[in-house]
């Protein structure tokens, strides 16, 4: 069956490479799924998302009339008269995306038309889509190979990783950093402007990765750190207070300023008893990796049967 998965063109992110991973997977199930970029059209691929062999278009054809997979936050589209003859699906990577990039007055629109398949990347999706009324089908997502690479463990340095995007770097954590570099003279390493062999290299030398920010979806920058062994501090925001899409303790998942501080400092002390309180995430997103081709066969059986209803 003929699959088209919109996706921005030029851009590199967690929420375009599990759009490259689903359409990769995809294929490996019998589909012919293809990338249509939305945006330039010259050279839309980034280099880096090669790797998943993924044919692309940049125009719609007119004659398809395959399924067209749209990211959450062009769920909208759905209704646009030239899909009236594909089937549908929106890809929920993310929840609070779709809400930031749509006017109020258009919430909810995609409900008015009622054959979509809604696929969740997590428990915070899915039961916002109950909410809505609707009937997700679920799908993990999974970390790309070279995170799951066996490595010599080294010493690891105190420097604090973060993401260093506007979204990320809350009002919250920029108190709690400049308090953590006042009063306790620590270090920060931005993360930007890396190549992904690099990123693996920064997390596989420091001892721990902070985001405070919004997880509107499963992000992927904190279970890479884990994968490599770096500890996480967390918000309680979206994604974060699931233990089912940010498998935690609690203990590292923090709304109030001096706790988080305090945490920090303890897990970088303790670093190494602080590091097997992740060994259960570990295990379960290697689980992710193991069971994600199951779980994407089962997403293209309900697309060629047009079960909106799983």
């Amino acid at each position: 069956m003929k699959i088209l998965h919109l996706c921005p063109s030029h851009i590199a992110t967690g929420g375009t490479e599990g759009i490259h991973n689903l359409v990769h997977h995809l294929n490996l199930c019998g589909a012919d799924a293809k990338i249509l970029y939305i945006g330039d059209k010259e050279k839309p691929q980034p280099e880096a998302y090669k790797k998943y062999e993924c044919d692309y278009v940049t125009e719609f054809p007119e004659d398809f009339d395959g399924c067209v997979i749209f990211p959450e936050v062009w769920a909208n589209q759905v209704l646009d008269t030239k899909y009236e003859k594909c089937k549908v699906a929106v890809n929920w990577q993310g929840v609070d995306v779709y809400y930031w990039n749509n006017p109020k007055r258009l919430y909810g629109l995609f409900l008015n038309r009622g054959d979509v398949l809604h696929i969740a990347n997590s428990e915070y999706a899915m039961d916002h889509l109950k909410e809505l009324g609707l009937k997700p089908i679920k799908i993990s997502d999974c970390l790309n190979d070279a995170y799951f690479k066996t490595y010599l463990e080294e010493n690891r340095i105190n420097a604090i990783l973060y993401n260093p995007t506007p979204v990320k770097l809350t009002q919250f954590q920029k108190i709690v950093m400049t308090r953590l570099k006042t009063e306790y003279g620590a270090k920060f390493t931005p993360i930007s402007g890396y190549t992904q062999d690099e990123v693996i290299d920064l997390f596989r030398h420091h001892k721990l990765y902070i985001d405070f920010g919004v997880f509107s979806g499963r992000e992927r920058l904190p279970r890479e750190a884990v994968m490599c062994g770096c500890c996480i501090v967390t918000s309680k925001l979206g994604t974060a207070a699931y233990f089912a899409d940010n498998s935690i303790p609690d203990k590292y998942k923090c709304v109030d300023e001096t706790d988080a501080i305090k945490t920090i400092l303890t897990t970088l002390k303790e670093y190494d008893s602080c590091k097997q309180d992740f060994d259960e995430y570990r295990k379960l997103l290697k689980q992710d990796k193991e069971n994600y081709l199951t779980e994407v066969k089962e997403l293209y059986n309900a697309i060629q049967h047009n079960n909106t209803s799983v």
